[in-house]
């Protein structure tokens, strides 16, 4: 097999095994050989260019593996086709990502490339690695959907540390386990040179024990935050299809939602909240436009006592025109200034909606919710806008939390939010003392995007040792408890009515108070690994050459 061929066959391979860890498939120990051989590959290249264009191909080629669902979900029926585009658009961008990682291991490997400094190369790469995961998900161009620590999350038990480190810690972890099984497989390669079958075995066996290390600290967590008091909570999976709902009949929808909501308090007359889904309400709820639709939500609010979380958007005039953020709307009636939100609202019998507490999202999803920095660049805002209405939404600006009662503090983050672990933990550390999460993932229908964004909770729920209760408009709908552990899930596509007791717990983890404390050390490591291989390279480019003696 020549070089070429067999270059490509490793690229293809490694970026299969990436893909692959991830759910549905839940292949989670193929990551570790995946990143494994993608050290071998950047190693292995002859200049930076070649091991750049070698690491986009590796991860293009797990995008296409893992995420392709964002275009193939475009393809469904009624489904608008700029899913298709956008889809397109981030198999051909995401793996920009990771260059920057690739580009510092490959400087690494240049600058220690005798053997017996290259375990300097190999003890960075988990700092490195984990480092610029950490990075690629600053600022408002960012899609942490396939960081490495997102592979385990069919394995709760094993990742119980992260209550410390966030999934970065995983990652952390994976690296280095990758960069042990890389140099015993090196070294067991070169063995008919310098044969050396002890150190083979010696790091293949270490890397053994640091894969079971994780399994020691189970038991040692699972009893340090207690429930001061069980809440019941329902949950209203309405199954509407999220294409269709935009401009249907309104009217419809709320006999529906009413109706679902009436059966269950009548299953479970205990409940103390019911949650519908994000957008459940696809009407700016304020507008005295739909003054019934909202009257209608209201009245049973109030007949029930039962508070009512609903997904919606929200519209917000500015009543001093100068106060608006360059990229407001503009009323072309009146020329007032408002703007539009992806928000969550929270129905309290006995108020109304001038008192009504509203969380507007602040994670936006680039390009499809928000064009990334138009608030700098205004023109921009429109160039995308989904078939269905959405786009252009405002950035909201606190993380505000929810009172059930007296005592009892409840988040709500809305989609895409869940899967940005620091900014999750922010509600915690603000006082949350259960979670929630509200989703339309009706977009992705069976897809493998509906599995991940559903299995990424559990990461949220073990970082911030919190009961979390997912509210999916076509599902997965479930409850995950502090450990990880998932409950009641439900199907896709399908109606489905949930109530289940979850703990209230007032305890902070390491996690929910320090944020990513652990992912900043690992930024901080990898400037000084920069900053000392950039002096070892000039120290060894300006010392003057020591004359060899000759034997006389």
């Amino acid at each position: 097999m020549n070089n070429t061929l067999k270059s490509i066959l490793l690229i293809i391979l490694s970026g299969l095994l990436y893909g692959l860890s991830f759910p549905p498939v839940d292949l989670h120990i193929l990551i570790f050989f995946s990143l494994a051989l993608t050290i071998h590959i950047i190693f292995s290249s002859k200049n930076l260019r070649r091991a750049l264009g070698r690491t986009y191909l590796v991860f293009f080629v797990a995008s296409l593996t893992a995420i392709s669902w964002i275009s193939v979900s475009g393809m469904q029926e009624n489904a608008d086709p700029f899913l298709i585009v956008a889809g397109m658009s981030v198999l051909i961008i995401y793996p920009l990502f990771f260059l920057p990682a690739a580009g510092c291991m490959y400087m690494l490997s240049q600058t220690f490339d005798k053997s017996n400094l290259r375990i300097i190369t190999l003890l960075a790469f988990p700092v490195v690695w984990t480092g610029f995961e950490y990075l690629s998900t600053w600022g408002q161009i960012t899609f942490p959907w396939l960081l490495s620590g997102n592979s385990q999350t069919s394995l709760p038990g094993k990742i119980q540390f992260i209550e410390y480190t966030g999934v970065y810690g995983i990652s952390f972890w994976i690296c280095t386990i990758s960069a042990m099984i890389y140099y015993a497989a090196s070294s067991y390669s070169k063995m008919k040179e310098t044969p050396d079958i002890k150190k083979t075995v010696f790091v293949s066996a270490l890397a053994i024990i640091t894969y079971f290390l994780p399994d020691m600290f189970n038991p040692i967590v699972k009893s340090e935050f207690s429930e001061t008091k069980k809440i019941d909570i329902g949950i209203i999976q309405p199954n509407v299809n999220p294409w269709k709902k935009w401009g249907g009949k309104q009217g419809d929808l709320m006999t529906d939602y009413i109706a679902m909501i009436k059966e269950m308090r009548a299953k479970d007359p205990g409940i103390k909240m019911a949650v519908i889904p994000e957008t459940a309400l696809p009407y700016y709820f304020k507008e005295s436009f739909f003054e019934d639709s909202y009257l209608a939500l209201k009245n049973l609010c109030d007949s029930l006592s039962l508070p009512i979380l609903a997904g919606t958007p929200d519209l917000e005039y500015y009543k001093d025109p100068d106060s608006a953020p360059k990229d407001a709307r503009i009323k072309k009636s009146s020329g007032e200034k408002y703007d539009t939100y992806n928000a969550a609202v929270f129905f309290e019998p006995g108020l109304d909606k001038s008192t009504y507490k509203v969380y507007h999202k602040m994670k936006l999803v680039p390009g499809s919710e928000r064009m990334p920095y138009q608030e700098h660049f205004p023109f921009i805002k429109n160039l995308i806008e989904w078939g269905v209405g959405l786009g252009s939404w405002q950035i909201g600006r606190d993380t505000i939390l929810f009172a059930l009662d007296k005592d009892t503090y409840f988040n709500s983050a809305i989609c895409y939010e869940s899967v940005y672990p620091g900014f999750f933990a922010e509600f915690v550390n603000r006082g949350a003392n259960f979670c929630l999460i509200i989703t339309n993932d009706g977009w992705w229908g069976k897809l493998a995007g509906t599995h991940q964004h559903s299995r990424y909770a559990v990461l949220r729920a073990i970082e911030n040792r919190r009961w979390i209760a997912r509210c999916a408009n076509t599902g997965i709908s479930s409850f995950i408890d502090p450990n990880g552990v998932m409950y009641d899930e439900t199907n896709i596509n399908e109606k489905a009515l949930l109530s289940r007791n979850i703990g209230v717990i007032r305890e902070k983890t390491f996690y929910s108070v320090h944020g990513d404390l652990f992912a900043d050390i690992c930024i901080w490591g990898t400037l000084v690994i920069i900053v000392f291989t950039v002096g070892f390279r000039r120290i060894l480019k300006v010392s003057p050459k020591v004359p060899t003696r000759r034997s006389s």
